[in-house]
């Protein structure tokens, strides 16, 4: 009976590491899951960021997306955002994720929750990358929002819209969908509409949920070592 018992508790253990073993074999190299990137190169509408004028000292600028159900993960890990940019100046671009707030003016950025790091100077129009790792869970809206940490010295950039116009979309059957653009003058300011077409990528890697199965088998293995146990005291 013991012998019986030891065997249950080792089948148990070597299921639950096959689980874990399952849940971490997954892709590390991030996709793209939502954006509108294309290309830059033609486009002369954007918005600023940073110093826009006397009146508009520093501008905040803001694009939301809402992760929907995931089928096999929970999450996503994303770890790159690019966004199409430019400037003539000498700019210190702040790239952040933002929680998703409840306005009396609708949805707009709440709570910085990560920042993200480039390493080019921005300068000529074009696609830049920004790195981090954020988690962005299932059933929940965030916002990528730009700002500029130089706006006092009166520096800016700008953010442009992609090429064709277009708006971002999931990508990659990903279920993440745009959820609005948003502009903002100053920390105090408030948050209004902006261009939906401000090209931007977000590249992220899936989360795995436990695998189920795995944990089957493990629920299977324990019934059918008590059933053995049981046999054993008929016996």
């Amino acid at each position: 009976m013991f012998r019986s018992l030891a065997t249950t508790v080792c089948l148990a253990i070597a299921a639950v590491v096959l689980a874990v073993a399952t849940a971490e074999a997954v892709p590390t190299s991030p996709i793209n899951i939502y954006g509108n990137l294309g290309t830059v190169n033609a486009s002369t509408t954007s918005n600023t960021v940073g110093n826009l004028s006397d009146a508009q000292p520093d501008q905040f600028q803001a694009q939301g997306f809402s992760v929907g159900n995931q089928l096999g993960s929970s999450a996503w890990d994303i770890q790159e955002i690019q966004v199409g940019l430019g400037s003539s100046g000498n700019p210190s671009p702040v790239v952040g994720i933002y929680s998703d707030f409840a306005s009396i003016n609708g949805a707009v950025p709440g709570t910085l929750l990560a920042t993200f790091t480039g390493t080019s100077t921005v300068s000529t129009k074009g696609l830049y990358t920004y790195t981090g790792s954020f988690t962005a869970l299932e059933n929940t809206s965030y916002w990528v929002v730009l700002a500029n940490a130089n706006s006092a010295s009166q520096e800016s950039y700008e953010w442009y819209t992609n090429d064709a116009f277009t708006p971002p979309t999931q990508q990659n059957a990903s279920n993440v969908t745009y959820l609005g653009t948003k502009e903002r003058n100053g920390v105090a300011g408030s948050w209004t509409n902006a261009i939906p077409s401000l090209s931007i990528g977000i590249n992220a890697v899936a989360v795995p949920e436990p695998p189920t199965y795995a944990l089957a088998m493990v629920a299977g293995v324990l019934g059918a070592g008590a059933a053995a146990r049981r046999r054993s005291k008929k016996a």
